[in-house]
């Protein structure tokens, strides 16, 4: 009998621990640290998509594609099973879980599984693992509460937040073999707690009026793009204004972050006013700004707000400064 604990990790999140070592990093040993698959049991994701990913551990729910078949790392950029990810087969019985034939999994394209996978798909040398079934549902509903608690504390107000962590990372990852090679221009992006920054404004982006929604749906990439040379300066400026050494001459108090694929700020941007006070930073007031900044322009609900360790922010900031 193997044991079973989820245990906060690297990424921010919570992962599978088997028998007191990381399943995560016995997977992807010998893999990028930077850009591989995540946990989708982390703060940040929305509730129902966590509620929907505990109930398949739980095998209350069929696989996204295969019934028995549980995604158990996902894309960090877009957290989609068509990105590529591990799945593992799970079988519950009456006082023991199974999990067996490990495989680096994407989106089939046929519903009969034995046509689907290939023989590169299986992880070799991992379990089967066989779990006392109350150990694993206790281990899954004590991780399940405190994420629904910290899903509760996410959007609080600013001055009672927790912090969270701020990422400016390449995303670009060693996929399966089947999928198309990453847009460049997409691969440096924001994160807050390793869920992509893009995303979450595009949730909170169903509250605004249609025409700055379907603004903002195409506002998805960095202003930090060291892949362009003709834009590397914006991402420099843009980095300094976060660390409080310059300010944009444009809209003063405010940050460029996201822009469109051109990659010109003029053509519409997704902006914050970033505020510190003592030891933490706030990124709030998050707004949509159609060609030309001061043009079209239309505010974030105002409890979209994130609170960041300074030091942890700033490092993060000037580590990318640096290398650009």
């Amino acid at each position: 009998m193997n044991t079973f604990e989820l245990r906060p990790d690297a990424t921010g999140g919570f992962d599978f621990v088997v028998d007191g070592h990381f399943l995560r990093a016995r997977i992807f040993q010998d893999v990028d640290r930077g850009g591989i698959p995540i946990s989708l049991l982390r703060r940040g994701i929305a509730s129902d998509e966590l509620e929907e990913q505990f109930h398949r551990l739980r095998g209350q729910l069929p696989g996204p594609f295969f019934s028995d078949r549980v995604w158990l790392y996902f894309c960090p950029e877009c957290y989609d099973e068509g990105c590529g990810g591990v799945s593992v087969r799970i079988q519950i019985e009456t006082d023991r879980v199974l999990w067996s034939d490990f495989r680096y999994d994407s989106e089939p394209d046929t519903d009969d599984e034995s046509e689907f996978f290939e023989e590169d798909d299986m992880i070799r040398g991992l379990g089967p693992f066989v779990f006392d079934r109350t150990e694993y549902e206790e281990a899954l509903s004590r991780t399940a509460e405190a994420l629904d608690r910290a899903f509760s504390a996410f959007w609080r107000n600013a001055d009672h937040l927790d912090t969270v962590t701020l990422g400016l990372e390449s995303l670009a990852f060693r996929r399966d073999k089947r999928e198309s090679k990453t847009n460049e221009k997409t691969r440096l992006q924001w994160t807050v707690d390793s869920r992509r920054l893009a995303q979450l404004l595009q949730t909170a982006a169903n509250e605004l009026p249609k025409v700055f929604r379907e603004l903002s749906s195409d506002l998805n990439y960095s202003v930090v793009q060291p892949y362009s040379v003709s834009h590397i300066e914006d991402g420099r400026n843009t980095l300094r204004m976060l660390l409080g050494e310059l300010i944009w001459d444009e809209l003063p108090g405010r940050v460029p972050l996201l822009v469109g694929e051109c990659l010109d700020i003029p053509c519409g941007v997704i902006t914050t006013r970033v505020r510190r006070s003592g030891s933490t930073v706030t990124w709030s007031n998050f707004a949509v700004h159609g060609g030309g900044a001061e043009e079209l322009f239309h505010a974030y609900p105002p409890e979209l707000h994130f609170t960041f360790d300074s030091r942890q922010h700033d490092k993060t900031l000037r580590r990318v400064l640096e290398s650009i």
